[in-house]
């Protein structure tokens, strides 16, 4: 069905094409872009990459990295469980693995103005305001260096006006929602090269307000809802006319419930004898009923055992009932909830030297930023109603059966020291199956240098880049309660890096400049530190104690890439890359004394930018294969009765594939646009898990993550009427992805034998939005437009992301945004 629609989508918007005719004279725009460091136009860059123009981030109703990886070809992503305005990007199948871990580098570059953000925490907050979204595909290592191996997003938000100008849009939609976003240029005062010189400024400010999207049955605030805002302030300082300074400031915040985790089914359970449902229907139920009926047994077994595993039960079967989809709401013990707060200050400085002789035209470019993040998560990953009544009561977590019919079972049904101990904790941490607890600290400053020159013959850009960060995190997870206690996890990471690159373009004039030769380099050498702190973990059955360790490493690495690309006529432009990659080694926090090594990867691709038709169609297209070595890859990992992410370097992995994007314009005012991307390969080497000589073929079982196999976007950009009162304008966009895995192995040793729970796939998934608007409604002063968007037009309840919890028995699913739909009115003076 879901397959089907993909195919009605593209066939709607073939067919309001072609039933067009008349062929008026219009054009594709040309886009420019700064993807080597230097504005040039998107054609003729010769790297594989896809540019949104503010007009279609508009369009396409994106304010944040959650929007942008639907719309692009290639790009794959999701945001974290239980941790809103935390977004995993993938490209080309490379993934950056659990995007709320703090310890782990994004294998995504994600540029803000030309500022690295160095990790994925608060990385999905709203920007105020965007000019344009850069997304470069495949290993980007010498200009954008570490942590881009499989490839870079550049935001480019807006620079101040030299008059004044206020923009202001409003909006409202179904589950409540309120938008509004304004931004003020206040215009500028003096002149450049008199005086202090000129000044000019501008200041954004956004507000997104929601109702959540499931209802809380449990009496909290509903589940999914919004709550964020951003503002902007950004200066630009001229004292000459060769000097530019801009100044930004931005800050970001949400407070928000997070999105419902649906328990979509349960996971084996090989010390249960396979089927949880089962062996509580038929083994704990029975057994507990038997042991209550012995002579002196604990009175506990029937006055409040017997009575939590009929409520585990009815939940249970609930589950199975309910099965997947998108819920209408849901219960949990304790509502999750998601805070966030991020600031960011960023001074660039570019100074236009002019003709320096035989260095050309030189530019000297200086980006100095500092950023700090800090995130709040709290409440339950699941949606399993585990509460204890006044008699402490509830549907407990399978685990803890398990466990007092051991103890049970040994004694008789007598009470004794142990299971006393058992019940004490039950009252003190409850029964449920998981909740977390946990605050993270990010801090970040970087400053590079750029010169950038041109001569008639040759174009370069050399750098030097300096990066330090430190993350602190804080965590009292518990799993499976009371059986694993109250986790308590510290830790500081700090990472110290320091880079010198170059890159320079030589065009063969003999050749009349239509073949031209690209060599990058970059070096890197960076130190990381960690330092853990777990606390002293008391459970019934004893206490842990505390652990405390630190480590070091150092990294270094050279990255490169060659490239040729030739000018086949004036509109055809081909070009062979040859690009390395280099993701940072380190350690993961959140497992105690987890190092990894860095990862490496080789590209090699071809493609092709053609402009056709008197520039009225664009063919873009490219392949690539590439050679991944010492990848890293998160892996689930039971401990402790809970589940957390460790990261492993899996080995070696072979892929290849392509996209194409292709957009034409049929008749004056209508452009229409298709993308496809293809990528294939698993694992080439995976770690094999293995205990009393018997192994789970890692290399044959693992598979690709975070990562769908075909991806189809196409969309129609249509002004099909002027009138009296405005322009009306429909634009629609359609995606379509196959299944992806959530993650490329879960394997582990139960009873000392290795057990591969099953992994979770997404499902495919369709996706059609819509805008209709009227513009330039005739007003006294500015200009006046009304837009009607509606977002899941189809109301496909595709599932986002699911965990497979392993030995905690569940098996959860979030889900996409059901239909939405609202009005905007925006003016602009």
């Amino acid at each position: 069905m879901k397959s089907q629609n993909t195919i009605k989508a593209l066939v709607l918007i073939s067919a309001a094409a072609s039933a067009q005719s008349g062929l008026a004279q219009a054009v594709l725009e040309e886009v420019l872009v700064t993807a080597e460091r230097r504005v040039e136009s998107l054609q003729e860059t010769p790297i594989a990459m896809t540019a949104l123009t503010r007009d279609a981030i508009e369009k396409r109703g994106i304010s944040n990295s959650d929007d942008v990886f639907a719309t692009m070809p290639g790009m794959g992503g999701f945001a974290s469980p239980g941790s809103r305005g935390v977004t995993s990007l993938s490209i080309r199948g490379i993934s950056g693995g659990s995007p709320a871990n703090i310890s782990l580098d994004p294998a995504v570059g994600m540029y803000l103005d030309g500022v690295y953000i160095g990790k994925m925490l608060g990385s999905a907050l709203d920007i105020a305001q965007i000019e344009r979204i850069e997304v470069l595909r495949g290993p980007q290592g010498t200009l954008y260096g570490r942590n881009a191996t499989a490839g870079a997003m550049n935001i480019i938000s807006r620079k101040p006006l030299d008059e004044f100008a206020v923009d202001v849009t409003a909006g409202i939609g179904n589950y409540g929602l309120q938008t509004l976003k304004t931004t003020i240029d206040f215009g500028s005062l003096g002149q450049a090269g008199e005086g202090a010189g000129k000044l000019a400024g501008a200041v954004s400010f956004l507000t997104k307000d929601r109702d959540g999207f499931y209802d809380n049955y449990s009496g909290g605030e509903d589940f999914d809802n919004l709550d964020r805002q951003a503002w902007r302030v950004a200066l630009r300082w001229q004292p000459v006319e060769s000097l530019t300074v801009d100044y930004v400031y931005d800050h970001s915040e949400l407070d928000e419930v997070n999105t419902l985790q649906k328990v979509v089914g349960f996971t084996e359970g090989p010390t249960l004898g396979g089927n949880r449902l089962d062996f509580l229907r038929n083994v704990v139920q029975p057994s507990a009923t038997g042991l209550s009926m012995i002579p002196g047994a604990d009175p506990r077994i029937s006055g409040r055992w017997l009575p939590s595993i009929q409520k585990t039960i009815d939940a249970y079967e609930r589950v199975v009932a309910n099965g997947q989809g998108r819920p209408d709401g849901g219960l949990v013990d304790t509502t999750p909830i998601a805070q966030s707060d991020v600031d960011g200050h960023a001074i660039t400085a570019e100074w236009e030297l002019g003709e320096l002789g035989a260095l050309g035209d030189v530019t000297v470019r200086s980006i100095t930023a500092q950023r700090e993040t800090e995130a709040y998560v709290a409440g339950d990953l699941e949606d399993i109603d585990s509460s204890l009544d006044a008699s402490g009561i509830g549907a407990y977590n399978d685990s803890l059966h398990s466990v007092l019919l051991q103890y049970y079972g040994g004694s008789g049904g007598a009470s004794f020291p142990g299971v006393d101990a058992l019940w004490d904790a039950v009252d003190q941490l409850g029964a449920g199956h998981s909740n977390q607890d946990t605050r993270s600290k990010y801090e970040q400053f970087s400053q590079e240098f750029q010169f950038v020159g041109a001569t008639q013959q040759l174009d370069y850009v050399l750098g030097l880049y300096w990066f330090e960060d430190e993350a602190n995190f804080d965590r009292r997870a518990s799993f499976a309660q009371p059986l694993s206690g109250r986790d308590a996890q510290k830790y500081t990471l700090e990472t110290d890096s320091l880079a010198v690159f170059g890159q320079s373009t030589y065009r063969f004039a003999s050749l009349e400049d239509r073949l031209a030769l690209t060599v990058g380099l970059r070096y890197t050498e960076e130190e990381k530190t960690i330092a853990y702190n777990f606390g002293v973990v008391s459970t019934p059955f004893g206490v842990s104690p505390a652990r405390a360790l630190s480590r070091d490493d150092n990294f270094y690495n050279f990255s490169y890439n060659v490239t040729v690309a030739y000018d086949i006529t004036e509109d055809v432009n081909s070009f062979i890359r040859y690009a390395t990659g280099y993701r940072s080694g380190g350690f993961n926090g959140e497992v105690f004394n987890n190092s990894f090594d860095e990862e490496t990867i080789d590209q090699l691709e071809v493609g092709i930018k053609s402009d056709w038709w008197n520039n009225r169609l664009r063919v873009n297209a490219g392949l690539y294969a590439y050679e991944y070595d010492d990848l890293q890859t998160s892996s689930l990992e039971s401990t402790g009765g809970g589940v957390t992410s460790t990261t492993i370097n899996a080995g070696r992995a072979e892929r290849w594939g392509g996209e194409l994007e292709m957009a034409v314009v049929p008749m004056e005012d209508m452009i229409v646009s298709l993308a496809y991307s293809y990528i294939t390969g698993d694992f080439e080497e995976f770690p094999d898990t293995c205990a009393n000589n018997q192994c789970i073929d890692g290399s044959a079982e693992a598979e690709r993550a975070n990562s769908p196999s075909n991806k189809v976007n196409a969309s129609l950009d249509y002004t099909f009427a002027r009138t009296a009162i405005g322009e009306f304008n429909l634009f629609v966009d359609s995606s379509w992805q196959d299944t992806w895995e959530q993650v490329g192995l879960s394997p582990s040793v139960v009873n000392g034998t290795p057990f591969l729970y099953t992994n979770s796939s997404m499902d495919a998934r369709t996706v059609v939005n819509a805008r209709l608007s009227l513009s330039a409604i005739p007003v006294d002063t500015g200009d006046l437009m009304v837009s009607l968007w509606v977002n899941n037009l189809t109301k496909d309840d595709y599932p986002s992301y699911g965990v497979n919890f392993q030995g905690l028995g569940l098996i959860t699913e979030q889900y996409g945004a059901p239909r939405t739909f609202g009005m905007e009115v925006r003016y602009r003076y």
